[in-house]
């Protein structure tokens, strides 16, 4: 078994520090001595704060005295042979030797960050980590609104044991209540997934305090239901009693008479029990008894067992009219006291039973009021159309339209495009509506593809071709469109090849593979007949005109250099292996070739689309 080594702390830091544009954050910081080794040793532990992997990361040493006087320089310190993805650590298992043993506190300056795909980042300005992103607990900062922000995270399936800090929403950058940085046109968090959007929000003292107020409003209104339906079931209760003695009592009267005629009955029952033999006792007596327990439960009020019972009658008798009896027993006992939404449900099933078809609809019209007290226009109005009721028949129609196109107003304001695009499909005509259909659209288009959601954003401009400027989007995008076409939405890319071409490290025959995303993620693959060559790069693109730009992180944004230029494009004609496009392009893998290249690919027309 090793030896363990005896060390003695110096000076440890939980700091979690970062400066405008980098790459990385700086999470803690740790001074130890080893005393076996009789050496001081510096650990720090990083963070990636960028999508792209990190491979190797370089920073300087500053080394201090305990009266903060600067003692000695390591310059050129290297963490390498990374893969570390996005919010991953790293360095915290990586001694680092100071030299001068006064030593008692250290900085960490860093220099520069390559990723997995080559890119380099630089510090170029030479910024030190002097921005805090420290955060305070969520649960001290909203207090007792807390319960109320834990209950909005069930109500949306968010895991709101990861939400444990108070967000932070900053020009270049936000916070997660996780703790993750994330870039200030990223929706949602990079490391837990939560909106941020529903962040905003949902943390927001009005908003919360509102709907805390509401929820005790809605539970002391469930407290009345429950009370009022506890008393209309004492009272039925009572009722049912009251019959059941007067029944008793006309029983008592003609028991003689019934006497004769039960003992006739239950005589001729033996009879054909014993003539049938034993299956005689269940294919008539076992029904029979079973009916008289279903009408007996529902004589008692006990609706549920009676359904379950008359449910496997299988039309005995009149069990099929006495369940749809208990069913819309059932339903105006929810009406009354229970759930108008539920009473609706059961009066739906039978509908075709009494005056079942009116009964929904004034459950459903109760349950549309209800949502319209709770400011839930969207569902209202819904309820409304289902029922196709006019502004004539029911007065709150036009109320309902009035208050859902301004909150899609307020949702427009707030960013919230595709609730924004429900809201006013839903309007019609009503009002500039369709207008507002097609901002919401173009909006959106606008975001995916801000967001490299290069197929979603086409899809949404073919939508509204003629307004604005979108004829001149699409025009833009067509190459774009076609070099994507392939791709589908579960992920999988659109793959164009290019064949005998030269590799870029040794000039001998290779083959480029492009893999293009709808997500905006590319990854090019070389394989040269030197194995050893191979190489696979990746990163972000974009397709503009005839041009082709690869990303590139600077100050921790993303931004574009132009890398190829589409040169022709030939569709519907076989090419290689069978592929139906070929695009004669400028390479934009080998910097070098100056060379135009060929790429053979498959565009999916809708014509295949519509026939799979």
């Amino acid at each position: 078994m090793a030896k363990e080594e005896k060390k003695q702390l110096l000076e440890e830091k939980n700091i979690h520090l970062w400066f405008e544009g980098a790459p990385v954050a700086l999470c803690t910081m740790r001074l130890e001595l080893n005393l076996d080794a009789n050496a001081i040793f510096a650990y720090s532990k990083m963070m990636n704060v960028q999508p792209e992997h990190i491979k190797e990361v370089t920073f300087d040493v500053i080394c201090y005295d305990s009266v903060r006087i600067i003692v000695d320089t390591l310059t050129d310190v290297k963490y390498r042979n990374l893969d570390i993805p996005r919010n991953g650590v790293f360095g915290m298992d990586t001694p680092i030797r100071i030299r001068n043993v006064q030593t008692r506190n250290v900085e960490f300056v860093l220099k520069s960050v390559t990723t997995t795909s080559g890119q380099v980042w630089n510090n170029e300005e030479k910024k030190r980590f002097n921005m805090s992103l420290e955060q305070e607990s969520i649960y001290n900062v909203l207090g007792d609104l807390h319960k109320q922000f834990l209950e909005n995270c069930t109500r949306e399936n968010i895991d709101q044991t990861k939400l444990i800090l108070s967000p932070k929403f900053e020009d270049l950058y936000w916070l997660c209540a996780c703790g993750a940085l994330n870039w200030s046109d990223e929706e949602k968090c990079s490391g837990c997934g939560v909106g941020k959007d529903w962040l905003m929000v949902n943390t927001i003292h009005d908003n919360l305090r509102k709907q805390d107020e509401q929820r005790k409003i809605d539970n002391e209104k469930i407290r009345l239901q429950a009370a009022e339906k506890e008393k209309l079931e004492k009272k039925r209760q009572k009722e049912e009693f009251e019959k059941r003695k007067a029944e008793y009592a006309h029983q008592l009267k003609k028991q003689n008479s019934k006497k004769h005629r039960h003992v006739i009955f239950i005589v001729s029952l033996i009879l054909v029990v014993l003539i049938a033999g034993g299956s005689g006792t269940y294919f008539f007596a076992v029904p029979y008894f079973r009916y008289n327990n279903a009408v007996t439960a529902m004589n008692n009020g006990n609706f549920d067992e009676a359904i379950a019972k008359f449910d496997k009658m299988k039309g005995y008798l009149d069990s099929d009219e006495l369940r749809d009896k208990c069913v819309y027993s059932k339903a105006t006992n929810e009406f009354y006291g229970g759930s108008k939404e539920k009473a609706a449900e059961l009066f739906a099933s039978v509908i075709n039973y009494k005056d079942s078809n009116e009964k929904y609809i004034e459950s459903k019209l109760a349950v549309a009021e209800d949502l319209m007290v709770n400011e839930d226009y969207l569902e209202a109005y819904k309820i409304y159309l289902e029922l196709e009721t006019s502004e004539k028949d029911v007065p709150a129609v036009k109320d309902c339209k009035d208050k859902l196109y301004l909150q899609g107003k307020e949702l427009m304001r707030l960013n919230h495009l595709n609730a924004a695009l429900e809201t006013y499909t839903l309007l019609g005509d009503y009002k500039k509506s369709q207008n507002l259909v097609k901002e919401c659209k173009y909006l959106l288009a606008k975001r995916e593809y801000d967001n490299t959601r290069y197929k979603s954003a086409i899809q949404k401009y073919e939508e509204i071709k003629g307004y604005k400027d979108v004829d001149n989007i699409l025009k833009k995008l067509y190459n774009l469109s076609i070099i994507i076409s392939a791709a589908n939405d579960d992920e999988s890319p659109a793959v164009w090849d290019a064949f005998d071409e030269k590799c870029p490290k040794c000039g001998k025959t290779t083959q480029y593979i492009c893999e293009f995303y709808n997500d905006g993620k590319y990854k090019f693959t070389i394989r040269c007949v030197n194995e050893e060559h191979n190489e696979e790069i990746t990163g972000k693109y974009k397709i503009e005109d005839n041009k082709i730009y690869l990303s590139k992180y600077v100050n921790g944004i993303s931004t574009w250099s132009e890398r190829g230029t589409v040169k022709k494009v030939n569709l519907n004609e076989v090419a290689v292996d069978g592929k139906n496009t070929s695009i004669q392009i400028t390479d934009f893998i080998n910097e070098h070739n100056k060379e135009t290249v060929i790429i053979y690919g498959n565009k999916i027309s809708e014509e295949m689309m519509s026939t799979g």
